[in-house]
């Protein structure tokens, strides 16, 4: 495909590098080269409280353990996100009440979560889960604002949205618990990662033992940061996780780290072109974004407009198949999968239109503003063909 929705971001000869000294080192398991990754990614993400994992799957599982969610309790979250969003409480055994969308944004909607707060009487929430789709932050002020009206935790999946800001803050400063992604295809990859920020210190010096089977590491490292195996004087009080991130995957995280703020910046100037060449457009709209949020456009997802008269998946045919550009859908709406049938289902009538309407354009590093502009070009035509 000419112009890909994905494309990962590896300087090889660095990478090559930092392979190398762990290879070297007869040590690959977490060690040093987890120790200054932890430390790089926390002065980009501005937090003293963030543990390395090896998913964002795993950090949400983590999230939902700090949550203190357990079986039969209840969870609020979003049907439009990846499915790794949502698994993670299907293995914690609590059940899922869905939550609508704004159709406008994407994201959940806090007058929809705040609904079934007021209204839920059989299982306990403990906790609500919110998406920054595409990399555009939710309404976080809202959100963390009823979720502390009521007691619950607010989760942010921000898989999608490493370095986005709200209101001039990390977007973790909002949510007690957030989990980034490293995933393969992310802004920066460790090949396969994750890392979760607390918001509470005692959350933190507990996710940093749960993510190893409930000993912390840290304690039996040396002031370099290297695995001294013969600490053993700890117990282990709370049974946890093998989610630990290992040496390999670290390496290739440093390789990008002097890369990483390039990547944002790049995708974040292509999303503002597409923003001006889509101004009074006559088929597709940008999403709408908070005036307070600093979205990372992790993709460039738009909406078909109310008036078009043609179908989206023929328009989606026509741009990947005769001008090779990979526009589509990102995520399946999860109330459509088998394994979810048991969740609570509420009104989703924002969920619906924004499905019929979606569809996501590539934004990222490895496009130039002549590529935006043959994109929209190619869009263009396309619409107008159909139209």
């Amino acid at each position: 495909m000419k112009y890909p929705l994905f494309k990962v971001h590896v300087d090889i000869p660095a990478a090559v590098a930092e392979f190398t000294k762990v290879l070297s080192s007869g040590f690959i398991n977490e060690g040093i080269q987890v120790t200054q990754l932890t430390q790089e990614m926390s002065k980009l993400l501005q937090t003293d409280k963030l543990a390395l994992v090896n998913s964002c799957t795993s950090a949400l599982t983590l999230a939902l353990r700090l949550s203190n969610v357990e079986y039969v309790d209840n969870v609020i979250s979003t049907p439009m996100t990846c499915v790794a969003t949502n698994t993670p409480i299907m293995a914690s055994q609590a059940f899922i009440t869905w939550a609508d969308i704004d159709p406008t944004t994407g994201c959940i909607d806090p007058t929809s979560v705040e609904e079934i707060l007021k209204t839920s009487i059989i299982n306990p929430v403990k906790a609500v889960m919110a998406v920054a789709w595409a990399g555009n932050p939710p309404d976080l002020e809202r959100l963390r604002s009823i979720c502390d009206q009521y007691g619950v935790k607010l989760i942010l999946d921000a898989a999608h949205a490493f370095g986005a800001k709200y209101k001039g803050k990390q977007i973790h400063e909002w949510a007690h618990h957030t989990c980034y992604s490293f995933q393969a295809i992310k802004h920066i990859t460790t090949g396969d990662g994750g890392a979760i920020v607390c918001s509470d210190q005692d959350d933190f010096s507990r996710v940093k033992k749960l993510k190893w089977f409930g000993i912390d590491r840290d304690h039996a490292k040396d002031e370099k940061g290297n695995w001294n195996g013969q600490s053993w004087d700890f117990d282990i009080i709370e049974a946890g996780f093998k989610f630990n991130m290992n040496n390999v995957a670290a390496a290739m995280g440093l390789s990008q780290i002097p890369h990483v703020n390039n990547i944002i910046s790049s995708h974040v100037k292509n999303a503002k072109f597409y923003d001006e060449l889509l101004l009074n457009n006559k088929f597709i709209e940008p999403l709408r974004r908070y005036d307070s949020a600093e979205s990372t456009h992790w993709v460039y997802t738009v909406l078909l407009k109310d008036d078009v008269k043609f179908e989206k998946n023929d328009l989606l045919r026509i741009l990947n198949q005769e001008h090779e550009i990979e526009a589509g859908h990102v995520h399946v709406p999860n109330h459509k999968y088998t394994c979810f049938n048991n969740a609570i289902s509420t009104n989703l009538n924002g969920l619906e239109l924004f499905q019929k309407k979606q569809f996501s354009l590539p934004c990222g590093w490895w496009l130039e503003s002549n590529d935006i502009a043959h994109i929209v070009s190619c869009v263009n035509y396309a619409c107008e063909r159909l139209q």
